[in-house]
């Protein structure tokens, strides 16, 4: 069971030497990537080492926005281009942030927008989340959809 109060959340998983991840997703054009970017300020005000992870491979200037986003937080961001594996990015992110020479304590996963109706991407996105649950002791913690606010799957 997890708690509501997610900076206990985020030390709880931290004491186990694994990052914290946060995988934003939802419906096309709803603000995940801005949502984002304000969830990271909130947790760099928190005292929190943030690594942005942008595995949205597939919406032009979707990594220039993240890029831009983290500029202004002061944040890293690991991508590896456009047109690549999303699952494989996010798992790249999580090996990269548990480095002693980065140590971050939360990897924000930023996704492709997808429709729910679009069996490929819902599949592509069933792959991203089941492949970085291995490496996070609560999987998936937030969604962003239509509604623009973290509901907390369980």
């Amino acid at each position: 069971k997890q708690s509501l109060d997610i900076v206990r959340e985020i030390h709880h998983v931290r004491e186990q030497g694994r990052p914290f991840i946060i995988m934003f997703c939802g419906v096309n054009g709803v603000g995940k990537s801005t949502s984002l970017a304000k969830v990271c300020n909130w947790l760099l005000r928190n005292d929190m080492k943030v690594l942005i992870a942008a595995c949205d491979t597939f919406r032009a200037g979707a990594v220039e926005q993240l890029k831009v986003h983290s500029r202004a937080l002061g944040v890293e961001v690991f991508d590896q281009g456009y047109g690549k594996d999303a699952a494989g990015i996010a798992q790249e992110a999580v090996r990269h942030a548990s480095k002693p020479e980065v140590n971050s304590d939360v990897v924000l996963v930023d996704t492709a927008g997808r429709m729910q109706d679009i069996e490929p991407l819902m599949r592509a996105l069933a792959k991203l989340v089941a492949l970085n649950k291995k490496k996070a002791t609560t999987g998936v913690r937030a969604e962003i959809g239509a509604g623009g606010w973290p509901n907390s799957p369980q």
